[in-house]
């Protein structure tokens, strides 16, 4: 039995906490969400699956699916007064790195881009949508095979079903702040799904376009500082 607060190595300690255990020689994470305010926990305990248990059932369904994901294990909630508490997701560990390593960055790296494009149409076709779509969610190998951590916001749809365009489009927004990257990725992605390269391209850029602006729009409200450290770093 171990004890989350005192045992165990840290990774990362933010508004969640994820930590490293060697649980009979094989080595997990762990990672423990942020205890949800009084209303949150209501929604959890009574109306909406916790995250922890949105995280396991999304890796399972990726398995399922033969999308890389770190082995999910098991998820664990915790109730306090009869009501969510904390609640962890164990899975195995994986040191991938993330892919923000070789695109955030003026040399940005071309295969693993080209490679990114065809890792999103294949979650795409497969009826995946990770809502998180970012640098740091997309783990690579050194073959440039993917995997994707941070599970609890996804969209999955029946197997078979068709994503609607400019729905997939929209998912491909989050990965970088770079617009040249950007449009080589949608290019390389509409080429991998025998789309329109040239329209695809036009409608993914004026996605993205919206997409930042409403960001910036987003930031500068409710978060001015981060806001302000995004527009120094040039991100």
């Amino acid at each position: 039995m171990y004890d989350f607060d005192n045992d165990g190595i840290v990774i990362f300690n933010g508004r969640n906490t994820i930590k490293a255990f060697n649980v009979d020689g094989h080595e997990v994470v762990v990672k423990r969400f942020q205890r949800p305010n009084y209303v949150k926990k209501i929604i959890y305990t009574f109306f909406r699956k916790s995250k922890a248990y949105r995280s396991y059932f999304n890796a399972k369904e990726l398995v399922k699916r033969g999308i890389s994901t770190p082995a999910p294990i098991e998820y664990i909630e915790t109730k306090r007064f009869g009501l969510l508490d904390y609640c962890y997701y164990v899975c195995e560990r994986n040191d991938d790195p993330p892919i923000e390593d070789l695109i955030d960055r003026d040399d940005w790296n071309h295969e693993l881009a080209a490679a990114l494009a065809v890792f999103a149409a294949k979650l795409h076709q497969k009826g995946v949508l990770h809502k998180d779509f970012n640098d740091t969610n997309i783990r690579y190998d050194k073959d440039f095979n993917f995997s994707l951590i941070d599970l609890n916001r996804m969209a999955i749809y029946p197997e078979g079903a068709e994503i609607p365009l400019n729905i997939c489009l929209d998912n491909l927004t989050r990965f970088t702040g770079r617009i040249d990257l950007f449009e080589y990725v949608a290019r390389e992605y509409a080429a991998c799904r025998g789309l329109d390269v040239d329209a695809t391209a036009k409608l993914a850029l004026s996605i993205k376009n919206r997409h930042d602006k409403a960001w910036r729009i987003r930031k500068r409200i409710c978060h001015p500082m981060r806001y302000l450290r995004s527009v120094m770093s040039g991100k």
